[in-house]
């Protein structure tokens, strides 16, 4: 783990990818909260997200659970997922059978459940029968 300031670090893991971590205390306690991947989310992001977090901590509260609350339903990251995607993609037909894709067989079973909620056993109950 490599510092950068105020409780933030880059977690090298033993395959090479990078995440940023805060350390901090919540409610006596020392937490680590995952940030997100080095190469979605900036170091201006990583800082901002690691104050916002230290904050909550100082004032009695539990980062981890306001992000939670917070946090992308399946759609919404789709979307997300779509937008940043759609560059790369060399037509366009492509990229909306992709998203009607997930419209038709994921929305349905997992589409407004917040992701942090979804597991790999619903994952694999939409999947089985294609």
């Amino acid at each position: 783990m490599f510092s950068d300031t105020n409780g933030l670090y880059v977690r090298v893991g033993p395959t090479g990818g990078k995440s940023w971590i805060l350390r901090t205390v919540v409610h006596g306690r020392r937490r680590e909260l995952g940030l997100g991947s080095v190469s979605l989310v900036t170091l201006a992001e990583a800082r901002d997200m690691a104050h916002k977090y230290r904050k909550i901590a100082r004032e009695g509260g539990d980062p981890d659970t306001v992000r939670k609350l917070e946090s992308l339903t399946f759609d919404q990251a789709a979307q997300r997922v779509h937008k940043n995607l759609l560059p790369t993609w060399r037509n366009a037909k492509h990229a909306a059978t992709w998203l009607s894709s997930l419209q038709t067989y994921a929305y349905p079973h997992f589409g407004q459940m917040p992701l942090h909620t979804i597991s790999s056993a619903e994952v694999l109950k939409v999947l089985t029968p294609i």
